[in-house]
């Protein structure tokens, strides 16, 4: 096929516009979106998100649906995932460029952290990082064994 995407990964999406979508498919009292611990570690740190296009295939005809592995597989294929990488690298890179250049948008990325803290670290609103709040990590877990029984492979 020569384009083999679909049209949205080469398009520009507006971050609200983003957002929505993305809310679509989340229950309305969901605040937080994906599993990753961006949640704690933003709250320490000014962030600002970023999505970059991850490579999807096109149909190769209307109603075809490609197997569902064939999304991860083609996240390994450097012509496939390079373009988005370096994207994003050149998106923090400028984003740091802007932050040491311009020490007023620096000053009120930090007066935001204050003000949502109570103060900053230790402040009268600060929420301390997940894993020094009352939390046993689970270390005392044995690392699997992976076993042949009659029923098959288990661990």
């Amino acid at each position: 096929m020569e384009d083999p995407f679909i049209e949205s990964c080469g398009r520009l999406v507006p971050p609200a516009e983003h957002e929505e979508r993305l809310r679509e498919a989340l229950p309305a009292w969901q605040q937080s979106f994906t599993s990753d611990d961006y949640v704690d570690y933003t709250w320490h740190a000014p962030t600002a998100r970023l999505f970059v296009g991850r490579p999807r295939l096109r149909p190769a005809q209307p109603g075809y649906e490609y197997p569902a592995w064939t999304s991860n597989a083609i996240g390994g294929v450097p012509a496939c995932i390079d373009p988005m990488t370096f994207t994003a690298g050149k998106t923090i890179a400028a984003s740091l460029v802007d932050l040491l250049t311009s020490p007023d948008e620096l000053a009120k990325a930090r007066a935001e952290f204050e003000e949502r803290t109570g103060g900053g670290v230790g402040g009268t609103r600060w929420a301390a990082p997940l894993l020094s709040r009352d939390f046993a990590p689970p270390v005392d877990l044995r690392w699997p064994e992976y076993v042949t029984t009659p029923r098959g492979e288990e661990w």
